[in-house]
């Protein structure tokens, strides 16, 4: 089975329906990759991160909207946040200062052998020594 871990901001693409500035809908991508994984059995892993990014513009009843078609599909797995990976995630984003949920996010796709699935530079640009990125049209 293969897994995915989700950036945030697919997952806004995903339900603010987003545009490139090029016109581009990132939010097409999002869905298209949203119906292969379920139909390919596939996983989605995500961690309490998610909520906390998500929970910066949305409310929970947003949130929950956003993650129950999948819920709902059986393709939606929760994982922990272990004392490791926060304390790795804590050290890297200081050193590279980097955002800490796109290191976290790093970390939990390398450790879970996920493929990490994003359009955010610093994955491409300063993360893929811990995991390989990939945007969604990469995908689907």
């Amino acid at each position: 089975m293969i897994k995915y871990l989700i950036d945030t901001c697919i997952w806004r693409d995903f339900y603010e329906n987003r545009l490139s500035y090029s016109g581009i809908s990132f939010g097409e991508d999002s869905s298209k990759l949203f119906e292969k994984i379920i139909k390919t059995k596939s996983c989605i892993l995500f961690s309490e991160a998610l909520y906390w990014e998500l929970k910066k513009d949305y409310i929970i009843d947003d949130i929950n909207n956003m993650l129950n078609i999948l819920f709902l599909a059986k393709v939606l797995i929760k994982i922990d946040i272990s004392k490791a990976e926060f304390i790795e995630a804590k050290a890297l984003s200081s050193k590279r200062n980097l955002p800490f949920v796109d290191c976290l996010n790093a970390i939990q796709a390398r450790n879970h052998k996920a493929i990490m699935i994003t359009r955010d530079k610093h994955f491409f640009e300063n993360l893929t020594d811990i995991t390989p990125a990939k945007k969604p049209f990469e995908i689907i």
